[in-house]
């Protein structure tokens, strides 16, 4: 089960999840995202991770697609910290490296 919630304050739509970050909750909390882009463009987005407890591959892919995107992040604990950091460092590693040669 994952509780959504969401809020705006000035230009930012932020998120607050709790609960687990799984199967098909992972594809309702992405629609409710891709709604909110296609309704608000220019809108920034934080999504508030304090009080989810688990996470899938899915919902960690879905949070390297957002982050990927400018999604700024609240990880709030020990745990989604740890999981955040997996997936920045992922991130990174399939950034393409760009190399320039000076002649």
């Amino acid at each position: 089960m994952l509780r959504i919630t969401s809020f705006v304050e000035a230009e930012t739509m932020t998120y607050r999840l709790e609960g687990r970050l799984t199967a098909e909750w992972v594809r309702e909390f992405e629609r409710c995202w891709v709604a909110a882009k296609d309704t608000h463009p220019g809108t920034r987005f934080k999504v508030d991770l304090t009080d989810v407890e688990f996470v899938d591959q899915e919902g960690e892919a879905l949070l390297g697609r957002m982050l990927a995107e400018g999604v700024e992040f609240d990880p709030g604990n020990l745990f989604m910290t740890s999981i955040m950091s997996v997936i920045q460092d992922r991130a990174r590693a399939e950034r393409p490296k760009c190399s320039t040669q000076v002649q």
